[in-house]
């Protein structure tokens, strides 16, 4: 799934390749791989990753959310000829892009209705830390997972989830764990089964703390610091 690219009025700013079983975060943050420093961006605010040679889009609950074909999405499937639109910018595939105009200095600022600055993410610097997810109840596949070096986590029933948590009306895509800078963020998604942090229900993106213990249909998942 090569070549796509990020546009904003016709022009070219960002290209970039997804191989399969990837997934890369489009954001304004500074860990996010596809970084679009733009006040119009959440700092974590879209992904998209490549499930069998299909490409998937799903929204991290940003603030002005992921829209396809004129409609806000939270994890969808897309395909050739879909109108993506991200903050005011355009995500489009590699066959819709000839003739359009590159920028050839895409890392300074652009005179476009405000200043914005596009460059690629870079890496998160280590903090000494290091934490894990550990399984303390319930079926999960694998029952623990060390999160150095990773961003993003994915906990759900579908099979290329980071955490596999089985169980009744769990969403292939249950919730997602996102680390921005030196702290990580549990990020609900929309379906019938709830995930709990110590108990209560998670509604919005929160911060998690050692000891926390993240619940999904029985499935019990410990938040450590090693």
């Amino acid at each position: 799934m090569k070549k796509w690219a990020i546009m904003l009025q016709d022009k070219i700013i960002k290209q970039f390749d997804v191989e399969e079983g990837q997934r890369l975060i489009i954001g304004r943050g500074e860990d996010a791989e596809i970084r679009i420093d733009n006040t119009a961006i959440s700092r974590h605010h879209s992904a998209i990753e490549i499930q069998n040679g299909k490409p998937f889009l799903q929204d991290l609950c940003s603030l002005n959310g992921t829209v396809v074909n004129g409609k806000k999405i939270d994890f969808i499937q897309i395909f050739a000829g879909d109108d993506i639109i991200i903050g005011k910018f355009n995500l489009v595939w590699s066959s819709t892009l000839e003739g359009k105009e590159t920028l050839s200095t895409p890392a300074a600022p652009m005179d476009i209705e405000d200043a914005t600055i596009f460059t690629s993410g870079k890496p998160t610097k280590p903090t000494g830390k290091t934490f894990q997810l550990q399984a303390t109840e319930g079926r999960c596949e694998p029952t623990t997972l060390p999160l150095a070096g990773r961003t993003s986590i994915k906990l759900g029933k579908a099979p290329n989830s980071d955490i596999f948590t089985p169980g009744l009306f769990v969403s292939a895509n249950q919730c997602y764990i996102n680390k921005k800078k030196d702290a990580y963020f549990i990020i609900p998604q929309a379906g019938w089964r709830k995930t709990l942090v110590n108990g209560e229900a998670v509604k919005r993106s929160t911060e998690l703390h050692p000891g926390d213990e993240i619940t999904i249909a029985g499935n019990t998942i410990r938040f450590e610091l090693l």
